[in-house]
């Protein structure tokens, strides 16, 4: 599957600069990428988490079917909020290091930042442990 939001080359990139330390900001720019990295993967979680809840919850009726989507929805929803802010930062620090957006979407297009949450969490286990030369 070839990811549609998510450029791998600017992201190992970025990743190789900020981290050898060519720029001064590099340790203001590694501490920006460990706040909004996990984000995410936050988002893909609270999705995972959500509907792996509705799948458990057997059959609830009325109220507690309402509450459980209710929550859902909420943490979710802050979830790929912070997600969709992230995405900019990302692209500005890229942007900041002459590389083209890491994030290729239409930043108004929730289910384009939601995908490319999705991506980049397969390509960080999928290449799990891997070294930047």
């Amino acid at each position: 599957m070839e990811d549609e939001f998510f450029n791998e080359t600017a992201f190992t990139e970025l990743i190789r600069r900020i981290t050898t330390g060519i720029d001064p900001e590099s340790v203001e720019d590694q501490e920006a990428l460990e706040s909004i990295l996990p984000s995410f993967h936050t988002y893909v979680d609270a999705v995972v988490r959500g509907e792996t809840g509705l799948l458990l919850s057997g059959r609830p009726e009325g109220q507690a079917y309402r509450d459980l989507v209710s929550h859902y929805d909420e943490s979710r929803h802050a979830a790929h909020e912070t997600a969709i802010t992230n995405v900019s930062v990302l692209n500005r620090l890229a942007d900041l290091y002459e590389l083209p957006p890491v994030f290729t979407g239409d930043i108004t297009q929730r289910h384009q930042v939601a995908d490319f949450c999705l991506e980049l969490d397969r390509y960080l286990f999928v290449n799990r442990r891997m070294k930047l030369s």
